[in-house]
């Protein structure tokens, strides 16, 4: 169903994939648009138990083009340095393919809103993220990827 990779030599573990997608910043999501282009757009993110999550604004062409086909995927980058002198970076990233859905228990959007807000701000007080939470819950809504493929790649 996926190639193989070409350069064995800078694939990384299922586990270590799995580590840069925990651990990146942010990421792009890629989706096909209803007229047929592509569209690859930044987003943050949590990685927890194998899915991916992200929060959306409940219409818009990314809500739309989810619903309509949900084969997306889903790429980061961990690390990406220049090498000095060379015409190479010292780098490791991660892709993943699945397909997304939205999720809809509401206790299972909370959770997720949560680890989104800990992720991006990571010194909150526990009543801030409530407050963070409970201020967007209705006001977004919470797609999941469930990965079908990861591969890691680098040259570290």
């Amino acid at each position: 169903m996926f190639r193989e990779m070409r350069r064995k030599d800078r694939e990384k573990s299922p586990e270590e994939a799995r580590r840069i997608l925990r651990d990146a910043k942010n990421g792009v999501l890629s989706i096909m648009l209803e007229n047929g282009y592509p569209y690859g757009v930044p987003m943050s993110y949590v990685f927890e138990d194998d899915t991916i999550y992200f929060h959306s604004a409940v219409a818009g062409q990314k809500y739309d083009a989810l619903l309509q086909n949900p084969k997306v995927c889903f790429s980061v980058i961990g690390k990406d340095e220049i090498q000095p002198g060379k015409f190479a970076t010292n780098y490791n990233s991660a892709i993943a393919f699945g397909r997304a859905s939205l999720v809809e228990d509401e206790g299972e959007i909370n959770h997720v809103l949560k680890l989104i807000a800990q992720k991006y701000n990571p010194t909150a007080s526990p009543e801030s993220l409530q407050e963070y939470t409970q201020a967007r819950l209705g006001k977004f809504c919470v797609f999941q990827i469930k990965i079908e493929h990861l591969a890691g790649k680098g040259n570290t």
